[in-house]
């Protein structure tokens, strides 16, 4: 069994992602997707490295913190790569302010000082942050880690 990192990048209005094998040689792209947004009807779109078609799905109605899309990334993830043991979630964050210039754990008290910086940047913070609060509820137990642009 080999393990496996989830690597979320957030944007204002879609958030891609990719999935990626540890291998002694490196890491080892599996799948990479795209959770839009933008559109009326919020679309789920899996890729295999090569750029062919895994999975879609598209939502009747927006998914506002994108909390039913990131279940069914887990459960995609679970289904294909069951063998394989998803070990953490890293994420882009824009702003980690004057406390966070590199990678770190994001527990429940820095997911709330992240949160308390959202004025610095309204458009992206927000954004960037409900992946981990869906992903926190769906698998409490499950490392996720934050990378700052700042």
């Amino acid at each position: 069994m080999s393990d496996t990192v989830l690597v979320l990048n957030s944007g204002s209005s879609s958030i891609k992602f990719g999935l990626f094998e540890l291998a002694a040689s490196g890491p080892a792209l599996l799948c990479k997707g795209l959770l839009d947004e933008h559109e009326a009807k919020p679309r789920l779109l899996v890729k295999s490295p090569a750029g062919d078609d895994l999975f879609a799905t598209r939502k009747e109605a927006p998914d506002a913190d994108g909390g039913h899309l990131f279940a069914e990334v887990l459960t995609f993830i679970e289904d294909r790569y069951g063998e394989r043991s998803l070990r953490a979630v890293g994420h882009r964050i824009v702003h980690g302010g004057r406390d966070y210039s590199g990678p770190v754990a994001l527990t429940d008290g820095v997911i709330a000082k992240l949160g308390a910086l959202t004025p610095l940047a309204p458009l992206h913070q927000p954004r960037c942050l409900a992946p981990v609060r869906a992903l926190a509820a769906f698998r409490p137990r499950l490392t996720q880690i934050a990378c700052f642009d700042t």
